[in-house]
């Protein structure tokens, strides 16, 4: 008999992923490439040509359905990839089109909502029915998983935390609006938060990052944990005002900032406790994504295992 998978593809702004993903988790195959050029035809030639390049390698697979992860906007229902801007993406049936092409089931998503399905089916949500997910790095996003099941609000944006108002009058976004967590707490506000503290503006050879405050804080250096400090007070303000409105059982981090979740994990947790209504229970657990980088992928195979 042959092999079972599902065909997973993540479609990111600097990069894409195609890969082979059992039912019960097991990656059978992967592969990363980065994109040549930024238009519609040639995004899709690029997709097509590693999507046939996965499946002639693994022929003897037998392919249940595909999914995609959707950097942009994206209508789950009709299959369509409405809209990425500095792709140069408007209306693309993305779904339908690979349909065609491969013979196979396809469903797409927003790349957010499909990780909050990767944790239900394969990371830290397994047997949660109530839970928030957070995506922290270059931006802050999320997405809702409630009374078990995906959450996409009236009109698919359900769970953009980022957008939160954590500093009233606080830095301008580029849409104007004021003071929200993704300009406090993604990497370019961790930046500014190290910097206002006191923080060596000189930059290593990989630049002034996340990673290179995180072991800066590791090293004792007072800016670079205060600044973590922050990460996690913004964080908790924002988690804390979603739980009291929704009252979750669990928060899951991912992104590349969740890596330092022992940094700020202290103030985070004591602000959620502190500013959510007192309950007869405990606040929700706040855990990382076990699936780190391939979390996208994993959400374009939970599409399948979703329908």
């Amino acid at each position: 008999m042959k092999n079972r998978a599902i065909l997973a593809v993540d479609i990111g702004g600097s990069k894409y992923m195609t890969g082979l993903i059992r039912p019960d988790g097991t990656i059978i195959a992967q592969e990363r490439r980065t994109w040549t050029a930024y238009t519609q035809p040639l995004i899709r030639a690029q997709l097509m040509q590693a999507i046939s390049d996965m499946l002639l390698a693994h022929s003897d697979v037998e392919i249940a359905g595909g999914g995609a992860t959707i950097p942009g906007l994206a209508d789950p229902e009709s299959g369509i990839w409405r809209s990425t801007e500095f792709m140069g993406i408007k209306d693309y049936a993305i779904a339908t089109d690979f349909e065609r092409e491969f013979s196979i089931p396809f469903f797409i998503e927003n790349d957010g909502r499909a990780c909050v399905l990767a944790e239900r089916y394969f990371g830290a949500g397994q047997g949660c029915d109530n839970f928030l997910y957070i995506t922290v790095s270059n931006g802050v996003g999320g997405g809702l998983f409630l009374n078990g099941r995906l959450h996409a609000g009236a009109f698919g944006n359900a769970g953009e935390i980022g957008q939160v108002v954590v500093v009233e009058n606080g830095r301008l976004s580029d849409d104007g609006t004021a003071g929200t967590l993704e300009m406090y707490a993604a990497t370019a506000g961790l930046v500014q938060n190290y910097i206002e503290a006191g923080g060596d503006r000189s930059e290593p050879d990989a630049g002034l990052n996340g990673k290179h405050i995180a072991a800066l804080a590791r090293a004792g250096y007072a800016p670079a944990t205060e600044a973590f400090r922050l990460e996690g007070y913004y964080l908790g303000k924002a988690i804390a005002a979603v739980h009291n409105v929704l009252d979750l059982e669990k928060v899951i981090l991912g992104g590349g900032l969740s890596l330092a979740f022992d940094l700020f994990k202290p103030s985070l947790v004591e602000t959620v406790r502190t500013q959510t209504y007192k309950r007869t229970y405990e606040s929700p657990e706040i855990a990382v994504t076990p699936l780190g980088y391939t979390g996208a992928l994993f959400g374009a195979a939970a599409l399948v295992l979703n329908r």
